[in-house]
């Protein structure tokens, strides 16, 4: 039929253009970035797409726009949404707020109907539409037209371009919905009770939405005299989070539960020092995050049984580091409590399994190093000799590490025993003042008997 091949040489002229739209799509993204979320007093992100051909296709037949413009060229610039912006909320309620937003930082007009910001003229938005708009599964939608202008070769070019407001809960309805209703073609055999089916979900999904919001606000608010009790309980909370996830799937594929409490609280503190959750709002990002992350993992298959694979050796040429990573290693597809800590580990972080591990072990040596202890040393050695027996201790907590290899010495608990042994050592020390290269060996051996650690 004429109306395929005319479809074709639109959609191949836009394979041609469409690494032009991409281009202009990282420009948009960009500068989203710098005007919108930089002024923003929560966190938000932006994401970009731009249509597939396959996708153009779809829509230029479905839409009919072949008989709306008279070239190639007309129809693919007059299509609103060949490239697509997402500004990332958390709630719902927050949705209103960056809409606000753009009203407040593109307030100049030239036809009272596309704004544009002074600094950023080539960027304009539709803000003469009432919003949110109604879609036609009847839910509101923040969706902004956009309009892109510049002058290239002498001549001017403008490219339309859309932007929606979407929070975590509205993203994942959105996901599910295209999945069902739009890229399957059985659900017309059964609209009704698919629409019924639907509209409970998305109702549920509000619930969620209004009641995580709730809790942040309430933990956010906290004042600072509170603000390590709360800690610790939203700590906890997130702990009894990811424990449940894992054991379901621990359940579903093994049959059976270990007891893993304490690894899902030390791997919960890990994430809150890695992340620099100093502060109420540090902590509701995190906690956020991690309802995020832990939503994702729920949906995805994880396996117990399979080994874990650290894709290269980890060599930084610190002693501790490194020893510690071999000991982990031979541990990690030996002992299931070990299996289990960086399998977990590993799926909360994301990445590489050898950047993980080295950020953890980065991490663990912080938490030893950092002994107020140790700073003693320089009462009583020079700076150098005193960094040097810093050093070596370090290192030999390292072999102590590898000699227990006991699971606790990841758990607070287990640090902290680690960290007293390195306290009594170092106290022996300034005691002593002694010939180190020559006697080192002596205070090594009383760190090694110096941990004390809980039967388990």
């Amino acid at each position: 039929m004429d109306i395929f091949k005319y479809v074709d040489d639109v959609v191949d002229y836009y394979r041609e253009t469409r690494p032009h739209y991409k281009e202009i799509a990282r420009t948009l993204q960009t500068q989203l970035e710098k005007i919108v979320v930089a002024k923003s007093e929560y966190t938000l992100s932006v994401t970009g797409r731009v249509k597939s051909a396959e996708s153009l296709r779809e829509k230029l037949i479905r839409n009919s726009y072949y008989r709306l413009h008279t070239t190639k060229e007309e129809i693919v610039a007059n299509i609103q949404d060949v490239i697509g912006l997402r500004i990332e909320c958390k709630f719902t309620e927050d949705e209103a707020y960056v809409y606000s937003l753009f009203l407040d930082l593109f307030p100049l007009t030239d036809d009272q109907i596309y704004y544009y910001n002074e600094d950023y003229p080539k960027i304009r938005f539709k803000l003469s539409e009432q919003q949110p708009v109604k879609q036609k599964n009847g839910f509101d939608i923040y969706k902004i037209d956009g309009r892109y202008e510049d002058k290239e070769g002498g001549r001017n070019i403008r490219v339309n371009f859309e932007v929606q407001i979407k929070s975590m809960i509205d993203m994942f309805w959105s996901e599910i919905e295209h999945k069902i209703i739009y890229k399957n073609p059985s659900y017309f055999m059964a609209q009704d009770q698919v629409s019924e089916a639907m509209m409970s979900i998305k109702e549920n999904l509000d619930m969620v939405d209004r009641q995580l919001h709730t809790l942040y606000k309430r933990y956010k608010r906290e004042d600072n005299s509170q603000m390590y009790y709360r800690k610790e309980t939203i700590q906890t909370m997130l702990s009894k989070l990811v424990h449940d996830i894992f054991a379901r799937k621990m359940k579903s594929e093994l049959g059976f539960i270990v007891q893993f409490t304490e690894i899902c609280d030390s791997i919960i503190e890990y994430i809150f020092v890695v992340n620099n959750a100093a502060q109420m709002e540090d902590f509701g990002r995190v906690m956020m995050d991690t309802f995020y992350l832990t939503g994702n993992l729920s949906r995805q298959e994880i396996s117990f049984r399979e080994p874990v694979e650290i894709e290269r050796e980890i060599s930084t040429k610190n002693g501790f580091i490194d020893t510690m990573a071999v000991t982990i290693q031979r541990l990690v597809n030996v002992d299931f409590k070990w299996h289990l800590y960086f399998v977990i580990l590993f799926h909360l972080e994301g990445g590489g399994a050898a950047e993980c591990l080295e950020t953890f072990l980065r991490y663990y040596k912080g938490r030893l190093a950092s002994n107020g202890a140790v700073d003693r040393l320089r009462e009583v050695f020079p700076k150098e000799a005193a960094a040097q027996i810093k050093r070596d201790l370090m290192t030999e907590m390292a072999y102590v590490f590898r000699r227990h290899a006991d699971i606790s010495l990841l758990y607070r608990d287990g640090i902290d025993a680690l960290s007293g042994a390195l306290s009594k050592t170092v106290a022996n020390i300034v005691r002593d003042k002694p010939d180190w290269n020559k006697d080192k060996s002596m205070y090594f051996l009383y760190l090694n008997n110096s941990v004390e650690l809980a039967p388990r």
